[in-house]
């Protein structure tokens, strides 16, 4: 009977580990000791990132207020994307975010399908897949200290977290609104796994000031 069990129940565990939108993290060893100096980044979109300008400012606007709000990085804003793998010094900028974004839309999984496994299949008729893929560089040393990789498939369909959509939308268009929600779940899974520096007091003014436009 136990092995009867074990049968049955190995298959959905593996199909359950399958189905997590996070596919990879790696830090390196170095990470956690460079955090005591290293806080302070910009974040832009890779050149080779499959997806529309609108939204790739999308993504950027999402990352910063993820590093700067929910981490305590210091975010120098980079809005002409200068510094894609350190190519140009923002601020006092160590560092950059690099994303590079791909997404489908419009396929042919059926939705049932989609909505029990999310993260491993799509796109269905309705809905978009979106992939990310994020690495942390450290500018002087050029070392990657932290990369990341996820993807999932989303309806583009529902209100869900209206006042979210609505924000984007007033920055960037009411043609964005049905992406906001998969661009911001997907994103803040994969940030949510980026570990946090801690500041000083005067890290804490820069940080204000920056965030203030000085």
């Amino acid at each position: 009977m136990r092995s009867k069990f074990s049968i049955l129940i190995l298959p959905i565990l593996a199909v359950f580990f399958m189905d997590c939108a996070v596919k990879q993290v790696r830090q390196s060893p170095n990470y956690e000791t460079s955090l005591h100096n290293f806080k302070r980044l910009t974040i832009s979109v890779s050149p080779d990132s499959k997806v529309n300008p609108t939204e790739a400012i999308l993504a950027k606007a999402i990352a910063e207020q993820e590093l700067a709000h929910h981490k305590e990085f210091i975010v120098y804003p980079d809005p002409s994307n200068k510094n894609v793998d350190c190519g140009a010094k923002i601020g006092k900028s160590q560092g950059v975010l690099k994303l590079k974004l791909e997404e489908s839309l419009h396929g042919s999984t059926p939705g049932f399908l989609v909505w029990l496994l999310p993260a491993v299949l799509g796109p269905s008729s309705t809905g978009m897949r979106l992939s990310i893929s994020a690495s942390i560089q450290k500018c002087d040393t050029k070392e990657t200290l932290w990369e990341g990789r996820a993807s999932s498939s989303y309806p583009l369909e529902g209100d869900e977290d209206a006042t979210l959509r609505t924000s984007y939308e007033n920055k960037l268009g009411k043609s964005i609104g049905p992406k906001v929600l998969p661009y911001y779940d997907l994103l803040k899974s994969l940030l949510d796994q980026v570990e946090s520096p801690v500041l000083t007091e005067s890290e804490q003014d820069e940080k204000i000031e920056v965030e203030a436009g000085g």
